[in-house]
């Protein structure tokens, strides 16, 4: 009982940080690929399918989530100068 009382309370301290930082309009996929991106150095589409936590979205859900993503300007593509084949994604500050 313990453990689900203190699951809510980071459930609410959460939303509460999401709320301030105006994320709380994104679903919670494109939330979870925000966070990934925002932590991984050099993060495109296939890292983050590569990812065990993203095992339960689909290809499709993934691209869809980066494309809201790019449409609010919240992070932004570039072409990798190592592999000009890669994409990189990133946090927009």
């Amino acid at each position: 009982m313990k453990a689900l009382e203190k699951l809510f309370e980071l459930r609410r301290s959460l939303d509460t940080y999401e709320r301030e930082m105006g994320f709380d309009k994104l679903s919670e996929v494109e939330k979870s690929v925000l966070e990934f991106i925002m932590h991984t150095k050099d993060a495109n589409i296939t890292a983050i399918t590569k990812d065990r936590y993203f095992a339960k979205y689909s290809l499709s859900t993934i691209k869809r989530a980066v494309g809201v993503l790019l449409s609010e300007s919240i992070i932004s593509a570039n072409q990798s100068s190592a592999d000009k084949r890669a994409v990189i994604l990133s946090y927009n500050k």
